[in-house]
C-alpha cells in the first residue's frame, strides 16, 4: 500500500534542523583567524582585468530592530559618527586600490548595513564620490542600496536614482502595527505605501521588499493582510525569510517576548499561504525564499539558468569577485574568503595603522570543494544538479531517502545521476543542498528551517 505524501507543512516539520544557508561554500563557519590582511594583500596584487562587485557596510541604525541579526550601531549622532566613518572608509579604499596592479571596473555596487540611508544626502553624494575615484563604474553598473522606509523622503529618493542607483530594497517585514510594536519596527502603513510611491517615481528599475515570517503576535490571518499589501504594493522582487529566533547568540532578541511567537505549525502555515498568494499575484518562485516578477532580471536569470549566489544572497552577477568594505563586510574570490574586523574601533586601528583591516577568512584549494561548491549551487541556484555515481555514492543514496518524500526525482544514466528538485523540495532546498556538505554530516549548523 503506497503512503499518503507529507503535506508541505509535515515535511518541512520532519526535516526541521539547523543547516546552512549557503551563501558560500565552505560556510563562514569555517572562517578562521589565521587568514588575515596577509592573505587579502596577496589575492588583491593579482593582474586582472575583470570587473568586480563591491559592497559597502554601512553599520549605523537609528534605532534597533529586535529581530536584527545584523552588524549595527544603534546611535542618534548622526553626522558626528559618519563623518569619521567616511574617512576610515576613504583610507580603506585607498589601502585596497594600492594593493591592486591596476584600476578596476564596477560591475555592481551595493550598500547595505546597518542602514545606508542613516547617511543624509550630501553624505551619500560623498561616498559614492569616493568609489568612483577609486574604481571605474561601467556604464551599465548595476547599483543597489538598502533603505528604512521610515526615514525616507520623496527627495531622498529622487536623490538616490540621481546619483546612479538603479535598484533599491526595504525592509517592510510586517505591515501590522502590533506586529511592529513587539519588534521595536514601527512604519505605518501610510509611510510604507508612500516610500514606494516615491520609489517608482523616482523610476528604479527593480523594487525589492523584505518579508519575515515568524516575528511575535504574527498570525495568519495579520500576515495575510501584509501579503495583500504587498499585492497592492507590487514590488519586482520579494525577499521571505523565516525569523531565526537566537536570543542565546542575539542578545537584542531577549527583548523579543518568545511566549508571543508563533507556533512552529502557524509559521509553516503562513509561508505556505505566502507562497501560493506570492505566485496567485505573478511573482516566479526564485531559488530559496526569493520572488520575482517574471519580467525582472533576477526571474529571467533564473530561467535561463544564470543564476547566482553570493553573500548578498541571490544574484544575476555571474561569477564576479566581491570586494567588501567597511567594518565587518565580507570578500569573496575563488581562492579565498575574508571577513573585515566586525566591531568599528578595531576596524578603524588596523586601517590607520597602514593594516587591511581582516579579521577572520579562509583559503580554498582542494579540487573536492570546489567541486562541492559547484554542486550546491546548481542545487541552491537551479533546482537540478548532475552526479558522478561512483565518486558520490553515499550522497545518492541519502538523495534516496530524500525522494521517498517527493523532495527530489532522481534519473541515473550509466554512471552519472541526475538530480531534480521538486516543488515541493524547494521548501528544503538547504536540506537537499548540505546532502553535498560533509561538514553537516558531523555537526548540524546553521538557522533552523522554521
Amino acid at each position: 500500500m503506497t503512503a499518503t505524501p507529507l503535506s508541505p507543512v509535515e515535511l518541512l516539520l520532519k526535516y526541521d534542523q539547523p543547516v546552512p544557508r549557503y551563501t558560500s561554500y565552505p560556510t563562514a563557519a569555517s572562517f578562521s583567524s589565521a587568514v588575515g590582511a596577509k592573505q587579502m594583500r596577496s589575492q588583491l596584487e593579482q593582474p586582472s582585468d575583470a570587473p568586480l562587485s563591491l559592497y559597502v557596510h554601512v553599520p549605523f541604525c537609528r534605532h534597533s530592530c529586535w529581530y536584527c541579526g545584523c552588524n549595527r550601531i544603534t546611535t542618534q549622532l548622526g553626522s558626528k559618527v559618519v563623518a569619521p566613518f567616511l574617512k576610515t572608509l576613504k583610507q580603506e579604499l585607498e589601502l585596497v586600490t594600492a594593493a591592486m596592479p591596476s584600476r578596476r571596473r564596477l560591475a555592481q555596487l551595493h550598500w547595505g548595513g546597518g542602514t545606508p540611508n542613516y547617511l543624509n544626502q550630501e553624505e551619500q553624494q560623498k561616498l559614492w564620490q569616493l568609489i568612483s575615484e577609486h574604481f571605474d563604474l561601467e556604464p551599465d553598473l548595476e547599483a543597489s542600496i538598502e533603505v528604512n522606509p521610515e526615514f525616507l523622503s520623496r527627495e531622498e529618493a529622487l536623490g538616490l536614482r540621481d546619483l546612479g542607483f538603479n535598484r533599491i530594497s526595504f525592509g517592510l517585514q510586517d505591515a501590522n502595527p502590533e506586529v511592529q510594536k513587539a519588534v521595536n519596527r514601527v512604519v505605518p502603513e501610510e509611510q510604507l505605501c508612500q516610500a514606494m510611491k516615491w520609489l517608482r517615481e523616482a523610476d528604479f528599475e527593480s523594487v525589492n521588499v523584505d518579508l519575515i515570517c515568524g516575528l511575535p503576535l504574527q498570525t495568519p490571518e495579520r500576515f495575510q493582510a501584509t501579503l495583500e499589501l504587498v499585492g497592492m504594493l507590487v514590488p519586482d522582487r520579494i525577499a521571505l525569510f523565516s525569523f531565526a529566533y537566537l536570543p542565546e547568540k542575539l542578545p537584542l532578541q531577549r527583548k523579543i517576548k518568545a511566549e508571543q511567537l508563533p507556533s512552529q505549525r502557524e509559521r509553516l502555515m503562513m509561508l505556505d499561504q505566502a507562497n501560493r498568494l506570492l505566485i496567485s499575484y505573478g511573482y516566479d518562485a526564485i531559488g530559496m525564499d526569493h520572488y520575482a516578477l517574471r519580467d525582472d532580471s533576477l526571474a529571467i536569470a533564473a530561467r535561463e539558468g544564470q543564476l547566482h549566489r553570493n553573500f548578498q544572497g541571490y544574484t544575476t552577477g555571474g561569477e564576479l569577485d566581491l570586494l567588501g568594505v567597511g567594518p565587518t563586510a565580507i570578500s569573496q574570490f575563488k581562492h579565498l574568503f575574508s571577513q573585515n574586523q566586525r566591531d568599528l574601533k578595531p576596524w578603524r586601528a588596523a586601517i590607520e595603522a597602514g593594516v587591511l583591516p581582516v579579521e577572520r577568512g579562509l583559503e580554498v584549494n582542494e579540487a573536492d570543494v570546489f567541486e562541492r561548491r559547484g554542486l550546491i549551487k546548481e542545487v541552491m541556484c537551479h533546482f537540478r544538479v548532475m552526479i558522478d555515481l561512483k565518486r558520490f555514492a553515499r550522497e545518492w543514496a541519502d538523495l534516496k531517502e530524500l525522494a521517498t518524500d517527493g523532495l527530489v526525482m532522481l534519473h541515473r544514466d550509466g554512471d552519472m545521476g541526475e538530480v531534480v528538485v521538486t516543488t515541493e523540495g524547494r521548501w528544503l532546498i538547504r536540506t537537499i543542498a548540505a546532502v553535498f556538505d560533509p561538514q553537516q554530516r558531523q555537526e548540524a549548523k546553521g538557522s533552523r528551517l522554521v
